[in-house]
């Protein structure tokens, strides 16, 4: 059995000037593959519809000079500024309606059919330009699906929550008689009448607050789908992956299992809490605990 030693490289936050030197330190450190472009959007896309990609090419020919392999990212985990400003339908929308703003990661509503569209573009570009480039040895699609960006309560979303309950239910009477609505007068008449669990005066409802749990992780996980199958048509050799986070409530890792040729976890243990030499470790988001984090994790 063959491992593969590394981590995140993240070079576009360097001058250009140090990459050589970098790859040179991670050859000598026995590193054998390199994450690379996780959020490298605005680098990748500056403005809608222009690509560049010379320096990405730099890198990966370093890196295959080296001898080190690229995990490499589609680069879609967060949209670059002009995406948000040019299309404000994908911003995120808090369980209380406010849109929150761009400007710092994940700022996306995962069930945006505008940042689908844009995101799924760049990926075709990115798997076109690099499919067949020899550095290549895996894809790593998004990044944390859902560590900042776990549920939107905007009205996209509610449309998408009402077609996966039509799907779940069948019909408006089987979901009333599973969501107990006759407590508290919530009973519904029709699917249309069905909301994201929003802020509410007192206690809402817990099999609605389940339901759209479930469907928020399969929204995200539709997100993933969307952009593997792009690059398993494009490198069916090529395996694909994404990161896992432990125990991440807000996604059911065992319905992704599945759909990652490897499995990826990321761990944050941090020296200075106590609880970080338990069994099994803490990752600082199970525990609840904010967890220190590398650059580019």
């Amino acid at each position: 059995m063959r491992f593969w030693y590394g981590a995140d490289y993240n070079p576009e936050q360097w001058p250009e000037a140090t990459h050589e030197e970098d790859i040179r330190l991670m050859a000598e450190a026995g590193v054998t593959v390199a994450t690379v472009g996780v959020f490298s959007w605005a680098f990748l896309e500056p403005e809608e519809g222009r690509f560049e990609f010379e320096w990405l090419d730099r890198v990966l020919d370093r890196l295959h000079a080296a001898g080190i392999g690229a995990d490499l990212a589609t680069a879609t985990a967060t949209p670059p500024q002009w995406l948000s400003l040019n299309h404000p339908d994908t911003l995120l929308v808090d369980e209380w309606g406010h849109v929150l703003s761009p400007g710092s990661r994940q700022h996306v509503n995962p069930s945006s059919a505008t940042y689908r569209r844009l995101a799924l573009r760049l990926v075709g570009a990115i798997a076109e330009r690099y499919g067949d480039h020899p550095a290549l040895v895996a894809w790593h699609v998004g990044n944390e699906f859902g560590n900042d960006n776990p549920r939107d309560y905007g009205d996209e979303t509610a449309l998408a929550f009402r077609d996966w309950l039509r799907r779940r239910y069948g019909s408006i009477d089987e979901l009333n008689a599973r969501w107990g609505t006759a407590f508290w007068s919530q009973r519904y008449s029709s699917f249309d009448q069905v909301l994201p669990p929003r802020a509410a005066p007192t206690f809402r409802n817990p099999a609605h607050l389940l339901d759209f749990d479930r469907f928020g992780s399969d929204a995200l996980l539709d997100g993933y789908r969307a952009e593997a199958a792009m690059l398993r048509q494009a490198t069916p050799h090529i395996p694909v992956t994404t990161n896992f986070m432990g125990m991440f409530k807000p996604a059911d890792y065992w319905s992704w299992a599945g759909e990652v040729d490897v499995v990826s976890d990321d761990a944050y243990p941090d020296p200075a809490h106590p609880g970080c030499g338990r069994t099994p470790p803490c990752t600082g988001i199970s525990c609840g605990r904010s967890a220190t984090a590398a650059p580019g994790s």
